[in-house]
């Protein structure tokens, strides 16, 4: 493997801003072919524009966008990826991700009927379902054909040196991108299932945070990486996900707004029956105080919103069941997972994998 090409660290602030630039050439020709109504919804989503359709400045549009199309970028580099660095192939699988990215999330929306998403009323709140779901089924299948964009040929035209190559590589991007579209599915499938169980398994809700986030974070590291690292990258990727999303888990309950960009409580509100929400509904004969996730379970039985007196309760409950702790050293031990697959690649003590390491220090370290 050869060493990634010597440049100055970007930082994460750097890498995301890298990312968008990179992915915003990709997507912004492509919205122009879609109908107008569904490129709107989708200019919004990405953060592009505001609810009145006004060009949104690069610096209010979240810090914590296109983290897995940076990740695209830091695995080709830390694997030392030729063209890590010019156009081909790595941004427009940059781009695929990140469009998955934002469908999951409309989608997510939608079906939870969240109303904020990064700190302004969700997409389908300004634009209505129907037009959200419009916007998804005509963007689904762009994300796919992106990556075969440079190896397709005109009809009559001489075949290119490389291009069988081309063309394998686009083969495989696509079996990417599709597999962690298939588990996307299953994972917000099985989401919707637990919302209805008065108890779900702390696995269970492992098994959502790996379908739905650590698919796309190892899709991401996967199509970064060359054949021979991508196994280890994408074991790094999908770890990363995984305590990602528990972290977001916690945010969502204990978290500052301003972090969030979500109203405080967001997940307690809409009861979402998260990774700290599973761990303290779960029974423990070694806890010391059994009364608390019965009553959990109790409240969260109950019919139609909660009042402000019971909400405040399930907090408090929470709070003592211990679960935040439990969920914060769930989300280290993923970190550690996945820097032990990253080390299989790029040596801790080494330069190549700089850029992966600051976006896991990123990833776990919001506020937890």
């Amino acid at each position: 493997m050869s060493s990634a090409p010597a440049r100055p660290f970007l930082g994460v602030d750097g890498l995301l801003a890298e990312a968008r630039r990179r992915t915003g050439a990709v997507i912004a020709p492509l919205l122009e072919r879609v109908e107008p109504r569904a490129a709107e919804v989708l200019a919004y989503q990405w953060g592009w524009v505001d609810a009145e359709g006004k060009r949104v400045p690069e610096g209010g549009r979240g810090r914590g966008k296109a983290v897995r199309a940076a990740l695209v970028f830091a695995a080709a580099r830390a694997c030392g990826r030729a063209d890590a660095g010019g156009d081909g192939l790595l941004p427009a699988g940059a781009a695929a991700v990140e469009m998955l990215h934002a469908l999951s999330l409309l989608h997510d929306d939608v079906m939870d009927k969240d109303e904020v998403r990064r700190g302004r009323p969700a997409a389908w709140r300004v634009f209505g379902s129907d037009a959200v779901e419009t916007a998804v089924r005509t963007l689904t299948p762009y994300a796919l054909d992106l990556v075969f964009a440079d190896s397709a040929e005109a009809p009559g035209q001489e075949a290119r040196p490389g291009r069988a190559e081309g063309l394998r590589a686009s083969v495989r991007a696509a079996g990417l991108l599709g597999h962690a579209l298939v588990r996307l599915g299953q994972g917000q499938a099985l989401d919707l299932a637990l919302e209805d169980e008065p108890c779900p398994e702390v696995a269970a809700t492992l098994r959502v945070h790996a379908d739905k986030t650590g698919s796309l974070f190892a899709c991401a590291c996967a199509l970064g990486a060359t054949p021979e690292t991508a196994d280890d990258l994408a074991v790094f990727g999908e770890h990363l996900g995984m305590a990602f999303q528990i972290v977001d888990d916690v945010l969502g309950i204990w978290g500052d707004p301003a972090v969030t960009g979500k109203p405080a409580g967001a997940d307690l509100t809409a009861r979402k029956k998260s990774h700290p929400v599973a761990v303290a509904l779960a029974p423990d004969p070694a806890r010391a105080d059994a009364a608390v996730p019965r009553r959990l379970r109790e409240l969260y039985a109950l019919c139609g919103p909660w009042t402000p007196a019971q909400r405040g309760e399930v907090r408090g409950l929470l709070d003592r069941s211990g679960a935040r702790s439990v969920s914060g050293a769930a989300a280290r031990e993923y970190e550690r997972s996945a820097l032990a697959a990253l080390a299989r690649v790029c040596p801790p003590s080494g330069e190549a994998g700089a850029d992966l390491r600051a976006l896991a220090a990123f990833a776990v370290g919001r506020s937890c």
